[in-house]
């Protein structure tokens, strides 16, 4: 094969299918042979009828099921069972352009990248007038990458060449989706630079982004920072080998600091968004509690390790 298109999904067959339905205009390249392999993170819905029932032109499509739960072991599984020299992940709630795949391999095809950030942009009937920088980043808006200089990938459009696989061969499942909640495409980013490969931006190749709407209500955007926080903590404690002196006290603190807000802005807890103050604070308190968790564990990885150590 020379692409592997990677889905992970879980009980979500109806967003698949419209993802899956998209994928139909995706051109492929002339004397190109491509999969589109489905790993399935078990999931109770219909999910395998809808897989099994896609057939895309000149895009081998398959069906396969990870059972481990956790989005980190459902792209480890995708990684196993693929078999392109080039790799491009993608979610199950996107909608390509007609060249995503033209686009995204042509960098590694040349030899200019070992790993390609793409764009992704939200779908308009989700933008919302109180929406920042920092509400789209956190719905996988791929703003905040340096076009220039991109030292991270979004999930959501991340590409890169399966020989990067030799000297970081998985994503931590202690990360991501099912686990701590997220972060595990920024450390497996991190890593590929830290091997010595090179990331390129196409952001203006951009998926767009049908994520559920429920993610815009307060409740969710709070479960997203803690979340981050304590994706964040492990990453801090196991690959960058932060210290933890006095942490918990820095824990009270940021506890009592959300707190305090809280009980000074009650007006700002409305059910649609949430204050960047709060996501911000929530982030804190969830950071300095899970950093003093982790703090007790034995490092999972030498300091910029690629490869989590044994025992």
């Amino acid at each position: 094969m020379d692409a592997s298109i990677l889905i992970v999904t879980r009980d979500r067959a109806d967003e698949l299918k419209e993802t899956l339905e998209a994928m139909r205009r995706v051109a492929v390249p002339a004397g190109c042979e491509a999969e589109l392999v489905v790993v399935d993170n078990g999931s109770s819905d219909h999910t395998q009828g809808v897989v099994k029932g896609c057939r895309l032109d000149g895009i081998c499509v398959r069906h396969v099921v990870e059972e481990k739960p956790g989005l980190s072991h459902g792209r480890n599984r995708a990684l196993a069972e693929s078999s392109g020299e080039v790799i491009l992940f993608t979610d199950d709630d996107v909608r390509p352009p007609e060249d995503w795949l033209v686009r995204m391999m042509d960098p590694i095809k040349e030899g200019e990248a070992d790993g390609v950030a793409g764009g992704v942009v939200l779908a308009p009937h989700l933008l919302r007038p109180w929406m920042t920088a920092k509400h789209k980043a956190w719905l996988a808006s791929s703003e905040w990458i340096d076009g220039g200089k991109p030292v991270s990938m979004v999930g959501a459009n991340m590409v890169f060449a399966r020989r990067v696989l030799e000297k970081v061969p998985e994503f931590d499942p202690e990360l991501g989706a099912g686990a701590l909640g997220c972060g595990e495409e920024g450390l497996f980013a991190s890593q590929l630079l830290e091997a010595g490969f090179r990331i390129t931006a196409r952001l203006d190749v951009a998926m767009e982004h049908h994520c559920q709407e429920s993610r815009l209500e307060r409740g969710s955007w709070l479960a997203a920072a803690e979340k981050m926080g304590r994706s964040q903590a492990y990453r801090g404690h196991h690959w960058e080998h932060w210290g933890c002196r006095l942490g918990w006290w820095k824990r009270r603190q940021a506890q009592r600091r959300l707190a305090k807000w809280r009980a000074e802005n009650p007006d700002k807890m409305v059910a649609d968004g949430c204050a960047e103050q709060e996501m911000d604070l929530m982030f804190d308190a969830a950071l300095a509690d899970q950093h003093v968790l982790e703090a007790k564990r034995a490092r999972n990885y030498a300091r910029h390790g690629l490869v989590k150590l044994e025992g």
